[in-house]
């Protein structure tokens, strides 16, 4: 068999596929064989590329913080201190239809699927918290989080209260928004008052149209 000369195409091209199916049947009942069928390639092809569909998913999930440019460089989010780079990512993440539209894919399943819900816990400490973390820094250093005194562990802390807590246990509408409240209440006795009130008024809005069972 010929090796395959553009390999980074080819990952494209099973994402951008795997998307689309993930859209229109659901995650849950789109399987690795709709997906090689719409490909039209072979399933050994697709798992050279990718381990499982959860592989995918996660690979899908990925290429959206790829795609920001402010992602790589802190820098360029619009703020003019750590504290309110911090929250303009937050509001970003809660408000962009496209985030909403990836988040929607297996959100509902993530408690279900152990595959998932490991993911979504490896990529909160290894990729989103180390990102909160430097724009911690970052505020301590420029004076607007002057009451941090541990931006590591904060860091996990938070990520771990909007991730998990309350992104794969949200319950309840009212229940969420207590949540909320409590998340608040607790990160700034740390000196970390990110979740204002209007960003937890966007937050509620992302329960509404993503985390609510239909």
């Amino acid at each position: 068999m010929a090796r395959n000369k553009y390999p980074e195409e080819t990952v494209k091209k099973i994402l951008d596929v795997s998307h689309q199916l993930f859209r229109e049947k659901g995650y849950d009942h789109t399987t690795i064989q709709d997906i090689t069928d719409a490909l039209g390639m072979s399933k050994g092809a697709v798992y050279h590329h990718f381990k499982s569909k959860e592989d995918i998913l996660d690979r899908i999930n990925d290429r959206y913080y790829e795609n920001l440019e402010w992602f790589s460089d802190p820098a360029k989010l619009p703020g003019r201190n750590g504290l309110e780079k911090l929250r303009h990512a937050f509001r970003h993440f809660l408000t962009d239809p496209a985030k909403r539209e990836v988040d929607r894919l297996a959100i509902h399943h993530i408690v279900k699927n152990p595959k998932i819900a490991l993911l979504t816990l490896e990529s909160t400490f290894r990729d989103a918290a180390p990102y909160v973390e430097g724009m911690i820094r970052l505020g301590m250093a420029d004076g607007s989080l002057p009451g941090v005194t541990h931006p590591h562990e904060i860091a996990e802390v938070l990520m771990l209260l909007t991730n998990v807590w309350t992104g794969m246990f949200p319950g309840s509408r009212e229940e969420f928004a207590a949540k909320l409240r409590f998340c608040g209440e607790f990160l700034d006795r740390f000196g970390l008052p990110v979740l204002d009130e209007a960003l937890q008024a966007d937050a509620l809005n992302y329960y509404d149209q993503v985390l609510q069972d239909d």
